[in-house]
């Protein structure tokens, strides 16, 4: 799939997502965004499917029964079933990551760590952080 296709798919999600959580007359929270919950009309547009884990919601609820995909659910809605639109962000840079590198996020293999994706991504940029700090420069010959 080219990069236009893919930004177009992602931009997309975003829409739908802005959509159900500001735009729409209920604010609504998905709880189970993952790619096969993204249908696609007859133009490749993406729309957001499957509404059976979702929630409408007010100000002050945060709390819920816990279901959804593992991989794709924020750390606090897996342990604690707290929940809020950063649920649904969540699982959208999910989606954004495999959408990029064309990967799922629990079938990534790596032949040093047994690490999913967002586990591989996560380090990646870690380690990317604390070669910056110690040369922020790198290899450009600027000191």
């Amino acid at each position: 799939m080219d990069w236009q296709k893919r930004y177009n798919i992602i931009l997309g999600i975003a829409r739908e997502l802005l959509y159900l959580h500001r735009d729409s007359k209920l604010r609504i929270i998905h709880r189970d965004l993952k790619a096969s919950n993204i249908l696609f009309d007859h133009e490749m547009n993406p729309k957001i499917s499957d509404f059976g884990m979702a929630r409408s919601f007010g100000g002050n609820e945060t709390e819920a029964n816990t279901s959804g995909t593992y991989g794709y659910m924020p750390p606090e809605y897996a342990i604690d079933g707290q929940f809020s639109i950063k649920s649904d962000v969540y699982s959208f840079d999910v989606l954004l990551l495999e959408i990029v590198s064309g990967v799922k996020n629990r079938l990534f293999g790596h032949s040093i760590h047994s690490l999913n994706l967002l586990g591989h991504v996560s380090m990646d940029m870690l380690q990317r952080r604390q070669t910056f700090a110690t040369n922020p420069w790198g290899n450009l010959g600027v000191k």
